[in-house]
């Protein structure tokens, strides 16, 4: 089971930030997730809301700021500046960062409030652009979004992201889209589920896992993947598992 560090290694570090992201590396994950949006002068950045409001000294929308605007705000959600200053980094510099280092990027297009115009090109013609596309896969809630994406480069895997609430007959849903993944809070997972997505060859990548009760759970299930705010926690339980 593959450890997947939820917007970095945000329990401990401001959320999407280069830090966050250098750290889950350092503490052994295997897979980054991270949220991509676009600026007022079309540039990719990372953040998961649509305004800053949350998670920056700022406030307003993402799209209402060029990049050069938004990065004189400092990502200060839950730890304040306990880390000094963390700007709001672009895609690009994830990406020229990432493509040497030996982890995954699960890249979560944030359309499904707001649909930014070829969001999908773009990110794709940065990931091509650094030849990173063995080393990525896309995931959204607008599932719009991901057939835009399949259309574009079949060959990328694509997760289903769903809410608590999720969606019936998953396993069909997910394969008859020619989607691989489906990725959803632990909270509404359960057997039937799990069975109904194995039986349709269907990767479950779930979300968000922070406890020894919920590694157990997908462990037992035999999920591919757990999105968590603690890798280096998940990465040391399952090296546990394993020697047993």
């Amino acid at each position: 089971m593959k450890v997947i560090a939820h917007r970095g290694f945000c329990g401990e570090y401001p959320e999407n930030t280069m830090i966050s992201f250098k750290k889950a590396v350092e503490a052994g994950c295997d897979e980054i997730e991270l949220d991509v949006q676009l600026t007022k002068d079309n540039v990719l950045v990372i953040i998961h809301d649509e305004s800053i409001d949350r998670v920056t000294d700022g406030s307003g929308n993402v799209r209402d700021y060029t990049f050069e605007e938004l990065r004189k705000f400092n990502v200060m959600a839950t730890f304040g500046d306990k880390h000094g200053f963390n700007p709001i980094p672009s895609f690009e510099e994830y990406v020229s960062w990432v493509k040497d280092k030996n982890v995954t990027t699960n890249i979560e297009l944030k359309t499904g409030h707001f649909y930014y115009k070829e969001l999908e090109e773009k990110v794709i013609d940065m990931i091509l652009a650094y030849g990173i596309e063995d080393k990525v896969m896309f995931s959204s809630f607008n599932h719009l979004s991901l057939s835009r994406c399949k259309e574009l480069i079949p060959k990328i895997e694509c997760g289903v992201l769903v809410s608590k609430s999720g969606i019936g007959n998953q396993g069909y849903y997910v394969s008859k889209f020619n989607f691989e993944c489906y990725h959803p809070d632990i909270e509404g997972l359960n057997d039937d589920i799990v069975e109904d997505c194995k039986a349709h060859n269907v990767k479950l990548n779930v979300w968000t896992v922070n406890d020894e009760a919920g590694l157990k759970k997908l462990y037992d299930w035999g999920c591919n993947g757990v999105i968590t705010d603690y890798p280096g926690f998940c990465k040391e339980w399952l090296k546990s598992q394993e020697g047993k």
